[in-house]
C-alpha cells in the first residue's frame, strides 16, 4: 500500500512539473526566440508554433504531397487482364497503351471494319478511273445479247400468232365438214339420185326390147343382148341403192366424228391464243432488257456521275466511321496514358478479372507536386483566401521549412471520421527532389 502511494506521489510531481513547464517556461522561451516546431507523439514534426501572443492568428493543418496531375486508370469494360506493358517507375507519354484486357472480339471487329474500308476505297478508285476496255466490251456484248433476245421473243410471238391462224383454219374446215354432213341429202341430190334410177330403167327397157327380138335363139344366153339386159338390170339396182343412200344422209357416228373434229380444233385455237400474252410479255421484257443494257453502255461510256461519286464517298465515310468505332471499342478494354507521367502503382496481375472502372494503374506527373490538406476545419477555412503564403514542413525533412502559396480552396467540404473538413491546394516552388508522392506535410498559416 505504501509503495502504491509513493508511485502516485511521483506521478503527481511529474504531472505538476510538466504543467508548469508548458504553462510558464515554454511560452516564455517562445516569446524570446520566435516560432518553434512542435513534436508529434511519433517523433515527427507537427507544425510551426508561433509566439504565444500570435496563436489566435495561426491556423494549423496537415496534408499529403500529391502530383499536380494524377489519376487512377481503369478500363471502361470488364474482362481478364491479358497484358501489363509497364512497371512501377516507368515514364509514359500521352497515348501509350499501358495495359490491355482480352480484346479478341474488338480485334475481329477492327479487321472486319478495315476490310470494309479497303473495299470502299478500291470501289471509289475504280469509279474515278472509269471503265476499262473489258468493261466496255462487256457492256456492248450485253446490249447485243438483249437485242437478240428481243428478236427471239418477237419470233416466238409471231409463231404463236401463226398457230392461232392455223388453228382457226382447221376449225373452219371441221365446221364446214360437219355442216356438209348434217345438211345431206339436199333436194338436188335427191332429184339426181331419182334421175339415175330413171336413166337405169330406160336402159333396162332398151335392153329388154333388144333381147325380145332375139329371145328365140337357142344360144340366147351367149348373145350380147342378154348381157346388155343383165347389165341394165343391175344398173337399176345400183341406182336404187344409191338413191337409198342419198335419201338417208349422214349417220350419227359420222356426225359425232365431225363434231369431235370441231371440238379438237377449238381446243387448238384456245391453246394458241393462250400463248399470246406470254409471248407479248416476253417481248416487253426483252425490250426492257435492251433499254437496261443500253443505259448500262451509256453509263460506262459516260463514266461516273456526280451522284455516283457522292454515294461512293458516303460509303467510304461510313466504312471509316465503322473502323473508328471498332478502334474506340478496343480502347474500352485498354488502359491508355491520358498524360505524361510516372507509373506509381500497379494494382493487378495478368490473368486477374478486372471490373469496369476498377483501378489497375496509378499514374502521376511527379515533376510538379503540390500539398493537399486533409484536416482543415470549417471554422478555419473562412479565414483563408487564395494567394496567401503558408509555411510547410515534412516528416521526412524535419529541419527544413518550405514556403508555399494557397492556389485553390475547395468549394465543398468532405467528411472524415465525423469531422467536416475543406481541402486546400498549396503550391511550393522549391520542393526538395527527395520528397515523394504521399508524404505527410504540416501547414502553418499566419492569417494576420
Amino acid at each position: 500500500m505504501r509503495r502504491f502511494l509513493v508511485v502516485l506521489l511521483v506521478l503527481a510531481l511529474i504531472a505538476g512539473g510538466y504543467w508548469g513547464y508548458v504553462t510558464y517556461v515554454e511560452p516564455a522561451m517562445a516569446t524570446q526566440s520566435g516560432p518553434t516546431r512542435t513534436v508529434a507523439a511519433n517523433g515527427g514534426s507537427e507544425a510551426l508554433a508561433p509566439p504565444v501572443d500570435d496563436l489566435e492568428n495561426v491556423i494549423w493543418a496537415s496534408g499529403k504531397l500529391v502530383p499536380l496531375q494524377w489519376a487512377n486508370l481503369s478500363p471502361v469494360q470488364g474482362g481478364n487482364l491479358r497484358s501489363i506493358l509497364v512497371k512501377e517507375g516507368d515514364w509514359v507519354a500521352p497515348g501509350d497503351v499501358l495495359a490491355e484486357l482480352d480484346a479478341s472480339l474488338a480485334n475481329s471487329q477492327i479487321e472486319i471494319a478495315s476490310a470494309a474500308v479497303a473495299e470502299a476505297r478500291a470501289a471509289h478508285d475504280k469509279l474515278l478511273a472509269g471503265a476499262t476496255a473489258s468493261e466496255m466490251a462487256g457492256a456492248e456484248a450485253g446490249l447485243a445479247a438483249a437485242q437478240a433476245q428481243v428478236a427471239v421473243a418477237q419470233g416466238q410471238l409471231l409463231q404463236a400468232e401463226t398457230g392461232i391462224t392455223q388453228a382457226e383454219a382447221q376449225l373452219l374446215i371441221a365446221q364446214q365438214q360437219y355442216n356438209e354432213l348434217a345438211s345431206r341429202p339436199t333436194p338436188a341430190e335427191r332429184t339426181a339420185a331419182a334421175a339415175q334410177i330413171d336413166i337405169a330403167q330406160v336402159a333396162v327397157s332398151q335392153a329388154q326390147a333388144a333381147y325380145n327380138q332375139v329371145r328365140g335363139d337357142p344360144d340366147i344366153g351367149l348373145r350380147p343382148e342378154a348381157l346388155a339386159l343383165q347389165q341394165a338390170t343391175e344398173g337399176v339396182k345400183a341406182a336404187q341403192a344409191q338413191y337409198q343412200v342419198a335419201i338417208q344422209g349422214a349417220s350419227p357416228q359420222q356426225l359425232a366424228v365431225a363434231a369431235a373434229h370441231i371440238t379438237s380444233a377449238q381446243s387448238q385455237v384456245a391453246v394458241a391464243q393462250a400463248q399470246i400474252p406470254a409471248g407479248e410479255a416476253a417481248v416487253l421484257s426483252a425490250q426492257a432488257g435492251v433499254a437496261s443494257a443500253q443505259a448500262t453502255l451509256d453509263r460506262v461510256k459516260a463514266g461516273a456521275t456526280s451522284e455516283d461519286i457522292a454515294i461512293s464517298e458516303a460509303r467510304m465515310r461510313s466504312a471509316v466511321a465503322a473502323l473508328t468505332s471498332a478502334h474506340a471499342q478496343k480502347r474500352q478494354v485498354q488502359i491508355i496514358a491520358p498524360f505524361e507521367g510516372q507509373v506509381s502503382a500497379v494494382n493487378m496481375r495478368m490473368g486477374e478479372l478486372a471490373g469496369p472502372g476498377q483501378p489497375i494503374l496509378l499514374l502521376g506527373d511527379i515533376r510538379q507536386m503540390q500539398v493537399e490538406t486533409t484536416d482543415l476545419r470549417e471554422t478555419d477555412v473562412v479565414r483563408l483566401q487564395e494567394g496567401l503564403e503558408v509555411e510547410v514542413t515534412f516528416d521526412s525533412l524535419p529541419d527544413r521549412i518550405f514556403t508555399g502559396t494557397i492556389t485553390h480552396i475547395a468549394p465543398v467540404s468532405n467528411t472524415d471520421k465525423g469531422s467536416t473538413n475543406y481541402t486546400l491546394r498549396i503550391t511550393i516552388p522549391d520542393l526538395d527532389e527527395n520528397l515523394r508522392w504521399g508524404m505527410t506535410a504540416f501547414i502553418n498559416i499566419q492569417t494576420e
